[in-house]
């Protein structure tokens, strides 16, 4: 299971999520347990107040210095009746000798007898919080162990409390910064990316014979590397969609005069059955040769003047009149009446109309009509009485190099493909329905021009 993003400014975004929260994380662990150890630091600073004057008492004047008047302050916090701390001396053997008026039960631990230093203990049960402390005193009648409590229970039971009731402020104070941090991550992140979301846009700019590249100015110095790359790939690759079109022009050229040469030797043929035969193979391959010469002409720059589809319709059906005659067909021109305004360059129209209207002659029957229909705004449809195209198919037949066996006809499969090449270009696109009673209609549809 994949759990990174695919994007770029995803798994930016995942890796900042998951630095925040554990920097979140980190951070509450890490001040809960400062504000443990300061409450443990104010508790022993508490009991040690109390066990100082008492050690100065004992290693002076042994137990017996006990006896006498303690300070006020410290007699206050002894008090039976309203004081919290309470202490005990105790010997080797962990019998009490000396101890207050008041004396918790929790206090005595003769477990506790350290060698040196202080050893300070807790104990929480229910209705019990208490803080202790053991400390081994020198006196002049031997050694002892002095150990002072505090109970927390009531009068304390604020600070004790303190880090728990502290916990989830502090939780929300370092989500807060986490989502506050991984705002500015993200939005730092998306500053940063910037620069590539204008190189994408660029390459989704840049069209076949285009010399457009990607900038590389504000490019990251990470990404200028690749940039630089995909520059040099589309150069090489311009210079060798130029070199395929030479040739291809090359051939189609030097094929010509051949074509013609045959042309004129096929005249002089006695059998004029043969001769009109070979007559329709020649044309059939000079049409071909003239769509191989126009495949491999580099795209004109997106069309900018306006032009009367009407007007470049009359015009090719006037072109492919007597060719349509000679076949035994004829092209009936519907509408057209007005002006049907496009933005778009005349010649390539013509090129795309007159590629369907021959597509149409190839596959109507003899003594029928090729109908060349004009709908308003920006509309040409071909219909035929030919056999039709399976729906199947339709997808297809506007690849360039395919073809079908439409009725036993013969055709280049670049035709059509050239006229879906050339309605893409000016924004409109070309469809395919059957034709009532028969045969196929082949729809340019094209964007209107801007009154």
């Amino acid at each position: 299971m994949r759990l990174a993003p695919r994007s770029l400014l995803g798994r930016l975004t995942f890796a900042f999520v998951l630095i925040a929260v554990a920097a979140a994380a980190l951070g509450i662990w890490g001040l809960n347990r400062r504000i443990h150890e300061a409450v443990r630091s104010v508790h022993e600073m508490s009991l040690r107040a109390v066990a100082d004057p008492l050690t100065q008492r004992l290693q002076a004047g042994g137990v017996r210095a006990l006896d006498a008047p303690l300070p006020a302050p410290l007699a206050a916090r002894l008090d039976f009746m309203g004081g919290t701390v309470s202490y005990m001396v105790l010997d080797a053997q962990g019998e009490v000798l000396d101890a207050s008026a008041r004396i918790h039960p929790r206090l005595r631990r003769p477990d506790l007898a350290p060698a040196r230093g202080d050893v300070t203990f807790r104990v929480v049960a229910p209705g019990t919080r208490f803080w202790g402390l053991s400390r081994r005193v020198e006196t002049p009648e031997g050694p002892v162990v002095l150990q002072v409590g505090q109970d927390m229970t009531s009068a304390f039971v604020v600070l004790d409390e303190v880090p728990s009731a502290a916990f989830w402020s502090i939780v929300e104070l370092f989500g807060g910064a986490a989502v506050l941090m991984l705002l500015a991550n993200a939005g730092l992140a998306r500053a940063l990316l910037a620069p590539l979301r204008h190189a994408a846009a660029e390459a989704a700019a840049i069209t076949p014979g285009s010399a457009r590249r990607i900038g590389t100015a504000g490019m990251p110095e990470e990404v200028l590397p690749l940039i630089q790359a995909v520059n040099g790939a589309l150069d090489r690759l311009e210079e060798a969609l130029l070199r395929q079109r030479r040739f291809s022009q090359d051939v189609a050229h030097e094929l010509r005069t051949p074509l013609a040469i045959l042309m004129g030797e096929v005249d002089l043929l006695s059998n004029q059955a043969e001769a009109a035969e070979l007559r329709r193979d020649l044309q059939a391959l000079a049409r071909l040769v003239d769509r191989l010469l126009e495949a491999a002409e580099a795209p004109p720059p997106p069309p900018e003047a306006r032009t009367d589809l009407a007007a470049v319709c009359r015009a090719v059906a006037e072109r492919l009149a007597p060719a349509a005659g000679r076949a035994g067909r004829r092209i009936a021109l519907l509408g057209g009446e007005e002006p049907l305004w496009v933005r778009g360059d005349g010649e390539e129209l013509g090129r795309a109309v007159r590629n369907l209207v021959e597509n149409a002659l190839d596959h109507a029957p003899a003594g029928t009509a090729v109908e060349l229909r004009l709908l308003p705004p920006a509309t040409v449809e071909v219909a035929d009485r030919g056999p039709g195209v399976p729906e199947a198919q339709r997808a297809l037949v506007f690849e360039r190099f395919w073809r079908a066996d439409r009725g036993g006809r013969r055709g280049s499969g670049i035709g059509l493909s050239l006229v879906a090449e050339i309605a893409a270009r000016h924004g409109g696109s070309v469809t395919i329905r059957d034709n009532e009673g028969g045969g196929a209609v082949f729809a340019l549809i094209l964007p209107a021009a801007d009154p």
